[in-house]
């Protein structure tokens, strides 16, 4: 029981770690988008 339990911790790792990637790139863009079409925003 407890190989199974480490097995699951190295499906989680990269699965969280793609996940914290994707949220921070679309953060990014989401930012660049608003800075873009915003003509308010000058910073």
């Amino acid at each position: 029981q407890g190989k199974n339990n480490l097995q699951a911790i190295w499906i989680l790792i990269p699965t969280f770690t793609l996940l914290t990637f994707a949220l921070t790139l679309l953060t990014f863009v989401g930012e660049g988008i608003r800075n873009a079409f915003d003509p308010r925003r000058s910073g």
